[in-house]
């Protein structure tokens, strides 16, 4: 298991007692997140890792200047979201949704287990099981666990994740679902409903979403087409989507807690 930026103790004792922590929580975290009638066990998890994560993360982050720039970093991710957004409110008087923002202090993923992030923010926050997480750059994945102090992220990229999109442009674009490819830094997988739609590479992908904002907020970068495949399938058009966001190296989030939802 990787953790997310910063680097471990120097000393050989610590390091080792660190890792063998990490190994566990993960184990706690992850093992369960196939199947959704385990899901207590993976939620049951992420409340009793959370502790002692935040305690490695501590040790791994130290000095001012690493604050300042998570700050920053967290700062722009929040931002973003609130521009992404805020154009698909059907109300843009009424109140709009809040941002979490959150450090990614856990990867897992390995050996046939789901491709997921362990994030510092849980229950506590207002962060609950299908809320969308982002970052500065796009679409992160969607919270399938939260303990009171920690949440547990599919990324975008795992083979289960299937997230509606639409190609994003100045009048309502095609409509279609994104999947995972199954590799945190590999493409993704468009499927256009409309199997004679025009695609070109360098095109825009983002989340269709919904209203409520559940699982998915609309309107939040995905990623970029890179290859368009030839269309012989009669009911669907096929591309490949490169991330918006760099899921093998992220940091700092943020989660969108809808409007009306109880901290």
């Amino acid at each position: 298991m990787r953790r997310g930026r910063g680097a471990l103790g120097r000393k050989p004792g610590r390091g080792r007692l660190v890792v063998g922590v990490l190994v566990l929580a993960a184990a706690l975290l992850i093992a369960a997140d196939r199947e959704a009638a385990l899901q207590p066990l993976l939620t049951a998890g992420a409340a009793v890792a959370g502790p002692v994560e935040r305690a490695v993360s501590g040790l791994a982050a130290g000095g001012s200047d690493t604050r300042r720039i998570r700050a920053l970093e967290q700062e722009n991710a929040r931002l973003r979201a609130e521009l992404w957004t805020r154009p698909h409110r059907p109300d843009p008087t009424a109140p709009g949704p809040r941002f979490v923002a959150a450090q990614v202090i856990a990867y897992g993923g390995r050996q046939g287990l789901s491709a997921t992030v362990t994030i510092d923010a849980g229950t506590t926050s207002g962060v609950r099981p299908d809320l969308t997480v982002l970052n500065g750059d796009g679409l992160v994945g969607r919270v399938v666990a939260a303990g009171p102090g920690t949440a547990t992220v599919l990324l975008v990229s795992d083979a289960t994740s299937v997230v509606g999109a639409r190609l994003h442009s100045e009048q309502p674009g095609e409509v279609g679902t994104v999947t995972g490819g199954g590799k945190p830094g590999g493409l993704l997988r468009l499927n256009l409903l409309d199997a004679e739609a025009p695609v070109s590479v360098g095109q825009k992908v983002v989340t269709f979403g919904s209203r409520r904002m559940v699982p998915f907020a609309p309107g939040v970068p995905i990623g970029t087409i890179v290859g368009v495949s030839p269309s012989t399938d009669p009911l669907t058009r096929t591309a490949l989507v490169r991330p918006a966001a760099r899921l093998t190296a992220l940091d700092a989030v943020a989660v969108v807690i809808p409007p009306g939802s109880v901290p």
